[in-house]
């Protein structure tokens, strides 16, 4: 029987060939429903919405399965993340540092593809909800779902389906503000290459928008930076504006579903990119404005004790499978219907499942980012030191495991089933960007505080000198700018290892350079250089101020089909 989701396949095969507008004015596609479930759906922005999530995971071919495929790209790209085997061809232009050309297709296709659900529920609920014409008429409620008046009398009362469809808009705007600011991380470069080049955030031209108002009226120009920027900021305020007025009853279906707190850690991880990139001093407002933004959205996030990090007990017991686990704020329940197989984040990394990691083309942690982590951090262990068989040094083996074969690689143990589930955004998330905004506004003291929240639960209790290395460690943070500023780079990328945050952290943070121990001249370089254990291009030397290598190119796709877009 034809489900929604195999739609989706197709749908996403598809567009990958055509220009933005094209697939834009395709039909709304609704979730992992039968179709005659989804026509007959009452409410048509559930259905839509269910649409805009199943693209996070749809499938179009084994190295492009929505969102972990992509953090995949990022990861490969910076050189966090080694291929150590290009037999099987998967993933290897990433390896080579090719992303920016083979990749970007898909990533406009994908995102794009969002887009369309994502302006269709808007534009239901503005034209079709009593929900809309009752907030421009009486405005927020107040007093639960009540309207007050100046005497406190109620003047309005929302309904229950009025509340739905608030929660759906504000799933809306929080999807379409993930949408572009992903666009942005991908597409523009970094601001200060942009001054650099002579722009600025007024006069480059970046890629198309589309909302509610013109996604019917054709092919759209590349709209200004700023522009951008703009939408961004009111789609996720207002979400969160929303979410807080008509949220606090709501219960959703799952971690799937955006809430108040994903659209925070969206809106903070967005301005911690957008700030760091102008490569000034704390003093100057372009760069403080943001990291302020930053650190309160992240902080709120933290202080709404809703999620918690992962405690030290259970940071090799994970296996980051479970959509349950409280460190978990937005993920994907991965069942029999939805998994992609070996299309899947597990099905290349994972060497307890059937996968290309097992027989052999492992997704390894760069060997000198291995090197550089402490003797005294359990997150050592995440990756097999290639002791017991070197096929598998270095591959995350204790951080991502499947929940039914956690340790064997017994041909009659392996688990063909594929179903971990996906992660999208844990809580650490949070205090690493609270810990770097803090930074970069000259508060050691805070920014040492959040690092260390994280830090203090990744001691190794299996070794009984880890405690005291640890203590003096720690107290370096917040007294040694140089220490403080390595282990921020470090926790970022090794905390988050596999979680599609590398490149964004490579791209933000390597004007310090990370340092590694050359084994060959026995001597401490400031380069950014690639382990011994990559296929391809081993221990090269990376240049991280070639912003065209980590910038993607607009494709042909797109260039060839949009009239505004000239030679």
């Amino acid at each position: 029987m034809k489900t929604i989701t195999k739609l989706l396949l197709i749908f996403t095969t598809a567009v990958s060939l055509a220009g933005c507008d094209e697939f834009l004015n395709q039909p709304p596609i609704g979730g992992s429903l039968i179709q005659e479930q989804y026509d007959q759906l009452g409410n048509k922005l559930e259905g839509s919405m269910r649409g805009v999530y199943s693209m996070m995971y749809a499938v179009s071919s084994t190295e492009n399965f929505g969102q972990r495929s992509i953090d995949m790209y990022g990861d490969l790209l910076c050189s966090d993340m080694a291929l150590t085997d290009e037999s099987y061809g998967w993933f290897m232009y990433d390896e080579r540092q090719l992303t920016r050309e083979y990749r970007s297709g898909y990533l406009w296709s994908h995102f794009y593809g969002m887009l369309r659900n994502i302006n269709m529920v808007i534009s239901t609920v503005k034209t079709q909800t009593t929900f809309w014409d009752n907030l421009n008429k009486y405005g927020m409620p107040t007093d639960g779902l009540n309207v007050l008046d100046e005497s406190g009398n109620v003047i309005y009362h929302y309904n229950e389906q009025d509340s739905l469809s608030a929660i759906y808009y504000a799933q809306a705007l929080t999807m379409r503000g993930y949408v572009y600011s992903s666009l942005v991380r991908f597409f523009v470069p970094t601001v200060d290459h942009l001054f650099n080049g002579g722009y600025n955030l007024t006069n480059y031209p970046c890629f198309p928008v589309y909302t509610e108002a013109n996604m019917n009226d054709g092919a759209q120009p590349l709209a200004m930076l700023n522009e951008v920027y703009t939408l961004i900021d009111q789609d996720l305020t207002s979400a969160i504006s929303v979410f807080d007025a008509f949220g606090k009853e709501y219960e959703g279906a799952s971690k799937l579903e955006v809430d108040i707190n994903v659209a925070r850690g969206i809106l903070a991880y967005y301005y911690l990119n957008r700030a760091r990139e102008i490569n000034v001093g704390a003093s100057n407002p372009l760069l403080e404005m943001p990291m302020r933004k930053a650190l309160t959205y992240a902080d709120q996030v933290i202080q709404a004790h809703e999620h918690e990090i992962i405690p030290n007990r259970s940071v090799l017991t994970t296996g980051f499978n479970n959509i349950e686990d409280k460190s978990w704020m937005w993920g994907q329940n991965v069942t029999v219907e939805t998994t992609g197989g070996l299309a899947s984040f597990q099905g290349h990394v994972d060497i307890h499942s059937y996968s290309y990691a097992w027989v052999g083309g492992t997704k390894a942690i760069d060997k000198h980012l291995y090197d550089e982590i402490p003797a005294w951090d359990v997150r050592k262990l995440w990756f097999n030191d290639g002791k017991a068989n070197s096929t598998y040094a270095l591959c995350p083996d204790k951080k991502y495991f499947s929940s039914k074969n956690p340790t064997s690689t017994a041909t009659d143990n392996i688990d063909r089933e594929w179903l971990s589930d996906n992660v999208f955004m844990r809580i650490e998330l949070m205090y690493l960007i609270a810990s770097e905004a803090c930074y970069f506004l000259e508060d050691l003291d805070s920014a040492a505080m959040y690092l260390t929240a994280i830090t203090d639960e990744r001691i190794n209790l299996q070794d009984s000198t880890a405690a005291d290395k640890y203590a003096t460690y720690r107290a370096s943070l917040s007294t040694d700018e140089e220490e403080f500023i390595k282990a921020l780079i470090l926790n970022w990328r090794v905390e988050l290892w596999g979680e599609g945050y590398g490149l964004q952290t490579f791209r933000r943070l390597t004007c310090h350079k990370y340092k590694y121990y050359n084994e060959e001249t026995k001597t401490v370089e400031e380069k950014v250089r690639r382990g011994a254990n990559h296929a391809y291009d081993k221990g090269a030397e990376i240049a991280y101020d070639d912003e065209t290598k980590y910038t993607m190119q607009i494709p042909a796709s797109e260039t060839n089909y949009n009239p505004h877009l000239g030679d």
